[in-house]
């Protein structure tokens, strides 16, 4: 195909855009509000005059949940996983990256991905992905998730139109701490469930051996009771038997 360039999501350009136009701040006297906002209008036009064609390798055409790979050795993938359902797929790790891709491009090297939840840039050699998540709420999750499959030499996780860049394979290991943690304590909270059953048990046990002693004793203080009184009640009859002698 040459070089492509196909439609690209509005979501990535606005922010590519923006984070590129901060040279036009000074030059032009402009704010970084207003060079987002250009952008952004510039990129919905493109938008809707881009054909949206999905593009195919004639090696892509022989796998049919596959529907284009990206870079040297195609490790970046997009998998056609349902009707109207496309994925990002790192083929190297064996790992969904985004499950739900809306549109994607690519550009001089690098590939623009846009879903609801993040939009993606990834370049190919050497392989670097930036990942830009719109709802700050699930910027936490995509972190973790992404900081435990990737070093920090190969992502960078924002929230939509900020600089900030956050630790996503910190928040990762404090997440694995805190499973371990909670599976500790889900583990000695059960440890201790049982042994209180188990001292339970034996607590039963001995009680219930002791009803028996019990038992046992009182029959038998029962039997000489009454092997007593018979012995009584013999010698009284003999008592009364002599003296009628």
């Amino acid at each position: 195909m040459g070089k492509m360039k196909k439609v690209l999501a509005a979501g990535v350009v606005c922010y590519v855009a923006y984070k590129l136009g901060q040279k036009y701040l000074k030059e032009k006297n402009m704010t970084a509000e207003d060079i987002f906002d250009s952008m952004k209008k510039k990129a919905e036009n493109f938008a809707k005059q881009a054909t949206g064609a999905v593009p195919s390798t004639k090696d892509d055409e022989t796998d049919e949940h596959k529907v284009y790979a990206f870079g040297k050795e195609k490790r970046i993938g997009m998998v056609h996983l349902a009707d109207g359902v496309t994925g990002l797929y790192d083929n190297k790790k064996n790992y969904p990256i985004e499950k739900r891709v809306k549109t994607y491009s690519e550009d001089e090297g690098k590939l623009y991905v846009y879903s609801d939840a993040a939009d993606y840039v990834i370049t190919d050699e050497p392989f670097f992905m930036n990942v830009y998540v719109k709802d700050k709420e699930k910027t936490e999750a995509i972190a973790i998730a992404l900081g435990k499959e990737y070093a920090a030499d190969e992502i960078a996780v924002y929230n939509y139109g900020s600089s900030k860049k956050f630790d996503a394979q910190g928040m990762a290991a404090e997440a694995e701490a805190e499973k371990v943690a909670a599976e500790q304590a889900e583990a000695k909270a059960k440890e201790a469930e049982l042994k209180t059953k188990e001292e339970a048990a034996r607590a039963e046990a001995a009680a219930k051996e002791a009803e028996a002693k019990a038992e046992a004793a009182a029959e038998e203080v029962k039997e000489t009771v009454e092997e007593a009184a018979e012995d009584v009640k013999a010698a009284a009859e003999e008592v009364i038997e002599e003296a009628k002698a």
